[in-house]
Parts: C-alpha cells; structure tokens; sequence
C-alpha cells in the first residue's frame, strides 16, 4: 500500500513539472504580448501653487463659535402655591401617549428652590436647545407640576 502511494506521488509530481512553469521557458505558447502586463501610469493631482491658509478663510460678520447660549427664567407660582417648592430644568425628556412628561434627570440643567413661588435664575444650554422641560416640587409630596418652554422664554407663570 505504501509502495502505491508513493508512486502515485512520483507520478503527480512529474506530471506537474512537466506542465511548465510558466517562465516562458517551453509548454506554452509563444506570444509576447501575454508574458507582460504593460505598465501603471500613476498621476499625481497638481498642487496648487498658493496652499489654502487659515487665513484665507472668511468668517461673517458677528458669526458666533461659542456653543453655548446663556438663558435666564423668572419663575413665578404665588397664584398657585406660596408653599415650600423646589424647582428643576431638564434639556431632555419625553412624552407620553396620554400628554405626561418625563424628565431625563441626567440632563438636570439648574435646581433652584422657590422662596413664596418665586424665583429667578440663570443658565447655560447648547445654542441647538429648542425646547426645555420645568419640574416643580413641593415638599408635601404631591405630584410636581411640569410645563415645557422654549429655551428663549424668560418667564413662567401660573
């Protein structure tokens, strides 16, 4: 059995190299233009003659680059509750089918407490804020009052 095997080996192998390997050294046709490939041209975009600069840029008149927006909210509930309140403003929530809202609590941007239902305070949100959730609570553990404003109103009334 191991005698078979290996002629059968000497056979493959002979058949192979027999085959030609390709080097144009015999077994195969003798066309040129199928030994080599033609060349690669490769071009190289032109380089304009003056490179753009930072200041070759034009910025608008009054363009703005900081991000950030500052706000500010008078808040006042002395119509509704003089109680002891606690008041917070949160850049993300959302809402659900029958109309409540749900505040994000990681995006708390301010928490500030209402002395007699009042309260003015100033903030900071990014200048892509559209719209911004108030959560109003009081300390006798009834349900908060929440409203949402746009981040230009300045005031809150109830």
């Amino acid at each position: 059995m191991k005698y078979i095997i290996a002629i059968l080996m000497g056979v493959i192998l002979l058949a192979l190299t027999a085959c030609g390997g390709g080097d144009g050294s015999g077994g195969g046709s003798s066309d040129d233009d199928s030994s080599t490939p033609p060349p690669i041209t490769i071009v190289e975009p032109d380089e304009p003659d003056d490179p753009t600069t930072a200041q070759d840029l034009v910025v608008p008149e009054g363009f703005d680059y900081n991000p950030v927006k500052p706000g500010t909210l008078s808040v006042d509930i002395s119509g509704f509750s003089t109680q002891r309140a606690q008041l917070s403003l949160y850049k993300q929530f959302s809402e659900d089918n029958a109309g409540n809202y749900r505040a994000h609590y990681a995006s708390k941007v301010v928490s500030v407490p209402l002395a007699s239902g009042k309260v003015d305070f100033d903030f900071n949100v990014s200048d892509s804020q559209k719209d911004l959730l108030v959560e109003i609570w009081f300390y006798d553990g009834s349900e908060p009052v929440k409203r949402v404003i746009s981040v230009n109103d300045t005031s809150l009334k109830l």
